[in-house]
């Protein structure tokens, strides 16, 4: 899934630059005055920077999952998965909020309906991403919102690429990953990561899980 920018700002950006400064144009002329024009001008920029994004640069390594989002670590620790029922362990960053706009997808994989059982409803803000090699990673919004939309925001059985943008970040404060009990995590908690290019974790294959858990 692929998202178009036009000076590294995203749509939402312009969505809110052309009708403020139309706006602010239309008073200006209205009040034979430029100060209404240019205090729009000045908001639309201001909200326009908090939608920007930029590209990053993937690291060659197929097995890493990098960063979905800017933020810093907050929480590293074996756990229950409770979204794929499992043991795993969960990394959850807390978003930068001068951090970029749109969301990236942690690896290359194929993007999975998450299912409940009866009654419990569903989860529209969380993802289920399965590679190639079987490993399953979840996203979850922990706090904040995405206004009804899943972190990944393709269909599903969709292909996603490493580090692409797959969705918005909109007013989300939190992601969770939930990955593979055998990965080996390689973030220190309280550091800060860049969307896309910096490596939480590696998926290892092969290897005893009490040799993985040592590097969690």
């Amino acid at each position: 899934m692929r998202y178009a920018t036009f000076l590294h700002l995203a749509r939402e950006g312009w969505f809110l630059l052309v009708p403020l400064g139309l706006a602010g144009l239309g008073l200006a002329l209205l009040l034979d005055s430029n100060w209404p024009w240019m205090l729009a001008l000045a908001l639309a920029g201001l909200l326009a920077l908090s939608l920007r994004d930029r590209d990053r640069k993937v690291p060659p390594q197929p097995l890493g999952l990098v960063a979905p989002a800017d933020g810093r670590i907050v929480h590293r620790r074996e756990c229950h998965d409770p979204y794929l029922d499992r043991a795993a362990i969960r990394l959850s960053l807390r978003l930068d909020r001068r951090g970029v706009y749109y969301l990236r997808a942690p690896t290359e994989g194929t993007l999975m309906e998450i299912k409940t059982g009866r009654g419990q409803g569903r989860h529209p803000q969380s993802s289920w991403l399965r590679t190639d090699e079987g490993d399953d990673i979840v996203l979850v919004v922990s706090e904040g919102s995405l206004l009804g939309q899943r972190p990944c925001n393709a269909g599903f059985g969709q292909r996603l690429g490493q580090g692409r943008r797959c969705g918005m970040r909109r007013l989300a404060r939190q992601i969770d990953l939930f990955i593979p009990a055998t990965c080996r995590v390689d973030v220190a908690l309280g550091e800060h990561v860049r969307a896309g290019s910096d490596v939480l974790a590696t998926m290892v294959h092969n290897v005893p899980m009490a040799a993985a858990k040592e590097a969690v």
